[in-house]
């Protein structure tokens, strides 16, 4: 690997985590006003797109009112901007006060093509952001790490612009966001080819969609009445996921293929997995076509991330999740910033977790998932 060095701890294995050995796998990016991609699309998409406001969430509103509008008041641009639209004050406000060694931006804005029926203009409107924040983003500061956005309708433009930033500086993984397409489906099969491919992660986000638009992932039960309710539920669309790539076979077939689980929590994960190989070892495994427990896939291929990191009455009861999770190897630190509920990197690492986890959750996991698309070295 080149680029940043990554140093130990400052007191060996099982000390503080000192915040240059901090990879952040969830930064979130933010187009303050959608017009301004109008100079990276054509004409066509442009007016197509523009004709009318276009909103910046992709959730409606009018669902379920949202606190803040699930941003941090706190981080608004010193011109009064969105949280999360400036990337120069997101590098002091957050890169550089806590010493970020690498910040994955995941541009969860991506969902508003969830209910759009023009899929063309919403390939064209992907691809205007993958440029725009290429630019924006990573063009300023090389610790910043973009996810690509991908259409999840049009598989062969999702591999078309795979392969245009396989080997782009600053491009970290694909990001997909999910809507009403079964991601264990062979739909999906060239984009997965493509992703192991160039060795970049599959990465999924909740994008505000879920429950909430047309041809989004659905929760259980409807609608959701309030937000606490939905935000609750955001496991469910992350258990989906996970069970329809497991028995769809992608890690069977894809066997180097990568995906991270980013914010749809974590201590459900062991019983899921628990779950899912009592499935197939009681049910017709021919059927399944998978030849070992769906939980070797999981450990294998699939990693998770700290936000929301789940908070038991008692602070013991997390050990003993993230001990069946195997954290130490299936987890990696995440903030969530400029969201309202923003993790600080030094309390969670040093206070919530676990001693002898904290560097493994804090680098070494995401340096062994993105590589040297991390742009890091490891010391």
């Amino acid at each position: 690997m080149s680029g940043t060095t990554v140093t130990e701890t400052e007191a060996g294995s099982g000390g503080a985590v000192r915040a240059t050995t901090i990879v952040d796998c969830d930064v979130h990016p933010l187009i303050g006003d959608v017009a301004d991609l109008r100079p990276f699309m054509s004409s066509r998409a442009a007016r197509r797109v523009f004709g009318e406001q276009v909103q910046v969430y992709a959730r409606d509103p009018n669902r379920s009112p949202h606190p803040t509008s699930g941003l941090r008041l706190d981080a608004r641009t010193p011109s009064g901007g969105a949280p999360g639209s400036d990337p120069a004050f997101a590098l002091e406000q957050w890169i550089d006060r806590y010493e970020i060694a690498a910040a994955i931006l995941i541009p969860v804005q991506a969902g508003i093509v969830i209910p759009w029926g023009d899929e063309d203009t919403g390939v064209e409107f992907l691809r205007a952001m993958n440029r725009y924040f290429l630019e924006r983003w990573t063009g300023l500061d090389p610790r910043y790490r973009v996810t690509i956005s991908v259409s999840p309708y049009n598989v062969p433009a999702a591999v078309a612009e795979i392969e245009r930033y396989a080997d782009t500086p600053g491009v970290a993984g694909v990001f997909i966001p999910a809507a009403g397409v079964g991601l264990g489906r062979s739909h999906y099969y060239p984009l997965y080819e493509a992703a192991q491919r160039y060795g970049m992660p599959i990465v999924l986000h909740p994008t505000g969609a879920e429950g909430n638009l047309a041809e989004a992932p659905r929760l259980a039960g409807g609608l959701p009445d309030s937000y606490p309710e939905r935000h609750a539920m955001l496991l469910q669309p992350g258990q989906a996921i996970l069970a329809s790539m497991i028995f769809g076979g992608i890690f069977e077939r894809f066997p180097s293929l990568s995906l991270v689980l980013s914010e749809y929590g974590t201590t459900w994960a062991a019983p899921m997995a628990w779950r899912m190989d009592n499935a197939w070892e009681q049910g017709d495994r021919s059927l399944a076509a998978l030849p070992k427990p769906p939980s070797e896939y999981v450990n294998r291929n699939v990693r998770f991330t700290t936000q929301p990191l789940d908070e038991p009455p008692e602070a013991a009861m997390l050990g003993e999740f993230l001990e069946l999770l195997d954290a130490g190897r299936t987890l990696m630190f995440s903030s969530d910033y400029p969201h309202w509920d923003t993790d600080e990197p030094r309390y969670i690492l040093n206070s919530r977790l676990p001693a002898e986890l904290r560097r493994r959750i804090a680098v070494e996991t995401a340096l062994e998932c993105f590589g040297d698309r991390l742009g890091l070295t490891a010391a």
